[in-house]
């Protein structure tokens, strides 16, 4: 159990990732070696081990979550890992925690690296909240013992953690090898160190920065300027910005390019000046620029008008971007796919003639498609980049035969049948992608994640770059016979940190700047060639809560979208959300807990969908105050057992029944346009048993009994079909078929 110990009396060195080696309970200690297992000492600043809190796993509690888990006579523990999610609790504090003690530490040896490190701060009975947890990066595979050292003060302070009965939880990776060993010991929260400290106090003077930053943004968006742009049209050769300034003093027209940083100009650089002549201006400018030898489509900037200042220019309006009804056309005239039902597939591949017979099947009207073009884009011509894209005088290439099975073939296919699709933009971090010169120029330069990147826009290349990708399948995909008509820019921005990182302690509004600048340059590059292209922002289920540790509120970042709406020119997006339930595995969604019908809701699942309906009727959020931006469910569905588990048939008949009840809120619900379910196939790589079909490799893919209810749902047989099944006997009287009003 967790003890205090405070009867060792020597006196240890360690560094900022160091701790003194020793076994994690007395009794375990040889009394020959009172240190315990022999470790080279990390060298400078001096700790006290009497001060130290050794902690220790329970590996009863841990259970099934680690593969195999035991402890050795040493003292040390042996893991081998699962098949995913990873994870071992520790018992709970018998004491509160000293306030000084605020460095977990241990030691490792690991087949594998571990590429991520994850604390999670509960409270006692376990009580495991998403949002309190900690990320840190991974560590290499080293078959020797090494230290590593996480410091948790701001996470101890910001969720009140550290009181007797309180627990802790370590996930030891995310993407993992199943079956890979790891050995662990000497577990602790101790003081830090001198350098530890050094650190910490650098880390705070930087988050004041950070904070004063952010403050300036939204004191930005939120300010009445007495001047403005009023107008952005963008024509085929020239950029249209009208305004009117007001005042004493040389104002002129400021250009601000996806690639600049308007928040830290003092004097804005010459070559984005353009001068006014009047008050009530209307400038006529190229629309093609070049930059620092880069072509460049004025289309991707924002215009406000600056006060001329001596060493220091003032910004006295709002920067503008173009407005959506004055983009010039090139496409086909595509008219809009109207959802000719609510049931969607998330994740569409072909697979041979079976996307086709389900399509039919199961009489989807929408769907959607991940676009990772980092796995098939690359800057130079070789063996399949056949597949050429010329943009701005730069030619790209990409992997045609990839393109054309795992993007034309499901688009087709979909196209035929009057599917309206999604596409999800995913750009991979640099380690992932396959020209590793592309990878590091779109990689954001504060990037810290494992998989999917903010993409970089800070300079003139990497923006082209960014932009080209974009084109090639708005252009590509802008066809009657094989269309994107929605664009889901990157993947739960709620939760940054962890699906499109730029860094992991980036602050909402910050974030959100450079978030604006990626959405807005798919709308407006979309919209060349489709002018019924919509946005969405792709949400977690978190609405007041964070969903994770580190994450954002849901509504702080809708707060955010309608600020930049107001202040910078509206243009229509809406939410993508991802309504599992609280615990993604379990099927009975109706007795999700941590939800309510108010619009303070912690979160939003499949039980309260009704919030999102409310908050999308809102005049407040209406695209342009009058239009309602609808709901795509892009991601969700409802759960049928953890993957380690063997299909359970009460599960897996619960789930049809979370299905049925979830449906029916959707079906009522006029703001939620679809559900695009989520997964087509059980994978073991979620950690949850998702799918409508069982898994592929083990169990045929066959169908579940949801798979059946899907398939009813919203024919003319469906309430018989539900009532045969029982579900509304399963869900219970009181929650089954029932819509709730909304308090604010």
């Amino acid at each position: 159990m967790m003890k205090l110990i405070k009867t060792l009396g020597f006196v240890l060195t360690g560094v900022a990732l160091f701790f003194l080696p020793l076994a994690c309970e007395p009794e375990n200690l040889d009394p020959e070696n009172p240190q315990g297992p022999e470790t080279e000492t990390p060298p400078a600043m001096e700790l006290d081990s009497t001060t130290f809190v050794w902690i220790e796993p329970n590996i009863e509690r841990t259970g099934a979550h680690l593969a195999q888990f035991e402890k050795l006579s040493d003292g040390s523990f042996y893991i081998v890992l699962p098949e995913n999610d990873p994870y071992m609790h520790f018992f709970p504090l018998e004491e509160d925690l000293p306030a000084e003690n605020t460095v977990f530490a241990f030691e490792y040896k690991a087949e594998n690296k571990i590429d991520k490190i994850q604390c999670f701060f509960s409270g006692p009975n376990y009580s495991v909240n998403a949002a309190h947890s900690q990320d840190a990066p991974g560590v290499p595979a080293t078959d020797e013992w090494s230290h590593v050292a996480i410091r948790i003060k701001a996470s101890i302070q910001e969720f009140g953690w550290g009181k007797k009965d309180d627990c802790f939880r370590l996930d030891i990776g995310e993407s993992i090898v199943p079956g890979g060993k790891v050995w662990m010991r000497n577990f602790c929260i101790r003081p830090m160190n001198a350098e530890e400290q050094a650190a910490e106090d650098a880390e705070n003077n930087a988050a004041a920065a950070k904070e004063a930053y952010a403050q300036g943004i939204l004191d930005y968006l939120d300010k009445d300027y007495a001047s403005s742009v009023t107008s952005v049209a963008v024509g085929a050769d020239n950029v249209t910005v009208s305004g009117t300034y007001s005042g004493d003093g040389t104002f002129f027209l400021a250009e601000i390019p996806v690639f600049e940083d308007m928040f830290s100009w003092t004097e804005v650089p010459e070559e984005y000046r353009h001068a006014l002549s009047s008050p009530s201006f209307s400038e006529n400018i190229n629309r093609i620029a070049e930059f620092d030898g880069v072509k460049y489509d004025r289309l991707l900037s924002k215009w406000a008008v600056y006060k001329d200042g001596e060493g220091k220019d003032e910004l006295v309006s709002h920067a503008v971007y173009a407005d959506p009804d004055k983009i010039n056309n090139i496409g086909p005239g595509l008219d809009r796919i109207e959802l000719k039902n609510k049931k969607g597939l998330g994740g569409i591949v072909s697979k041979g003639d079976l996307l086709e017979q389900e399509i039919q099947a199961l009489n989807l009207g929408s769907a959607t498609i991940n676009l990772l073009p980092m796995a098939y884009m690359s800057m130079t011509q070789h063996g399949s980049y056949t597949l050429a894209h010329e943009y701005l005088g730069k030619t790209y290439y990409f992997d045609e035969a990839r393109v054309k099975a795992e993007i034309d073939a499901p688009l087709q296919t979909a196209a035929k049948y009057g599917v309206s699709v999604a596409g999800i933009l995913l750009v991979q971090n640099a380690a992932q992608s396959v020209d590793k010169e592309l990878g590091a120029l779109l990689e954001h330069p504060d990037y810290e994640g494992i998989l999917y990147t903010m993409p970089n826009m800070t300079t003139p290349e990497s923006v082209h770059a960014y932009a080209a990708m974009i084109d090639f399948f708005a252009k590509r995909y802008s066809a009657n016979d094989m269309r994107i008509s929605h664009w889901i820019v990157h993947n739960e921005i709620d939760g940054g940190v962890h699906w499109t990182n730029m860094g992991n302690d980036v602050l909402a509004p910050t974030y959100m700047d450079t978030f604006m600048k990626s959405m807005r340059m798919v709308y407006n590059i979309a919209h060349q060639y489709d002018p019924n292209a919509e946005a969405f922002l792709s949400l977690a289920h978190g609405w007041t809560e964070e969903a994770g540790g580190g994450w954002y509120k849901v509504t702080d970042v809708l707060d955010i979208m309608n600020r930049y709406s107001a202040a910078e020119g509206d243009f229509y997006w809406a939410m993508a959300y991802h309504s599992y339930g609280v615990a993604i595995s379990e099927p009975r969604v109706w007795e999700d807990s941590n939800v309510s019908y108010s619009m303070s809701s912690p979160n939003v699942s499949m039980k309260n969908l009704e919030v999102l309906d409310h908050w999308v009727k809102q005049r407040e959020n209406m695209y342009k105050g009058t239009i309602k931006r609808k709901v795509w469910l892009s991601e969700a569905g409802v759960g049928s057992g953890l993957t380690n588990e063997a299909y359970d048939e009460t599960k897996l008949s619960e789930q049809a029944a979370g299905f049925a009840y979830s449906w029916l809120k959707i079906q009522a619900l006029d703001g939620i346009e679809g559900l695009q379910w989520h997964n087509w196939f059980d994978s073991k790589e979620e950690g949850a048993k998702l799918g409508l079909r069982k898994y592929e490799d083990t169990d045929a893919g066959d169908k579940k009994p949801v798979w059946y209810t899907y398939q009813k749902a919203g024919e003319e047989d469906q309430d018989t079909y539900f009532e045969e099944q029982g579900y509304a006997a399963t869900v219970g009287g009181a929650e089954w078929n029932v819509i709730h009003d909304v308090t604010e």
